[in-house]
């Protein structure tokens, strides 16, 4: 673990992607520049992965939907390197992405039967898929141990094992057979039901705290938001050519799955979208205890 946090900084640092915290004026203006360079770097990289890795077919969306999840966990790096803290970031939330991708990647990476018909779908839609994972790890490290100071654990209370649990027993009953062994199968079904949660700490979590929200931890949400648009896109074009093959009860577990996403963010992105045309922070009512995504 230590190995790929050190790796994803490294990573980083020779990229000039981030800058050290400075005072005042200059902080907010390192700020700004830090995100011009992600952003084109971002950028630069969907159009070297789009002109040489992929035959520009409809399917290749599913990798820009777990492309754009990269880049919203890479901007969480860049917050935390640039703040030394985790102040408003959920390690719930963190740890279901990891079983997400250690879930689909079991799937994708030795089976062929989920993975985009574009050609992205070879190898790099799977190495970004470990590069969201390693970034996982990563964030994680820093909540428990490089900024474990800063981490609000009495903010991030919800429990996860009833969910993980329930997303598990989901994806038993509820596979398609694409991948033609239970074992494969079970594991995609069951990344599927991560995905769909994923999320949910984190919007608990800024729920309680209310108030402003960190900008890299908004741009983060907005990543998300952008993605599950990406992926409910595909799998609403594509449902209906799996019921084709023959009752596939994944297909609708999936398309109910993205829409709860959607709505669980779709408050978040009011207030984002808001805050994006009034040049302000984003600012969440405050509140108690009480959530309301």
């Amino acid at each position: 673990m230590v190995a790929i946090a050190d790796g994803v900084d490294a990573f980083m640092t020779m990229f000039g992607c981030i800058k050290e915290a400075h005072a005042g004026r200059f902080a907010k203006e390192g700020a700004g520049s830090g995100f011009l360079v992600i952003y084109t770097l971002l950028l630069m990289g969907w159009l070297v992965v789009w002109g040489r890795f992929s035959s520009r077919d409809f399917s290749a969306i599913v990798t820009a939907a777990s492309y754009v999840q990269l880049a919203g966990f890479l901007i969480l790096s860049a917050k935390i390197r640039r703040s030394k803290s985790v102040r408003g970031l959920s390690s719930k939330t963190i740890t279901l992405w990891i079983l997400f991708y250690s879930c689909r990647l079991t799937a994708t990476a030795l089976k062929s039967g989920y993975n985009p018909v574009d050609r992205t779908g070879d190898f790099m839609y799977q190495f970004i898929d470990f590069c969201s994972l390693a970034t996982c790890l990563h964030l994680l490290y820093g909540v428990h141990k490089t900024h474990a100071h800063s981490y609000q654990e009495e903010h991030d209370t919800l429990p996860i094992g009833p969910l993980v649990v329930g997303c598990v027993i989901l994806g038993y009953f509820a596979r398609a057979n694409f991948n033609r062994h239970p074992l494969f199968d079970t594991m995609f079904a069951i990344s599927v039901n991560l995905e769909t949660i994923a999320m949910v700490p984190q919007l608990w979590m800024l729920a309680k705290l209310g108030g402003q929200v960190d900008s890299m931890t908004a741009h983060f949400v907005a990543a998300t938001f952008l993605s599950t648009v990406c992926t409910f896109t595909w799998w609403w074009y594509c449902a209906p050519e799996l019921e084709k093959r023959g009752p596939c009860l994944l297909a609708k577990v999936i398309i109910c799955g993205q829409m709860l996403r959607l709505l669980l963010t779709a408050d978040f992105m009011y207030y984002y979208a808001l805050s994006w045309l009034c040049g302000t922070e984003v600012l969440l009512p405050q509140q108690e205890g009480v959530m309301q995504y």
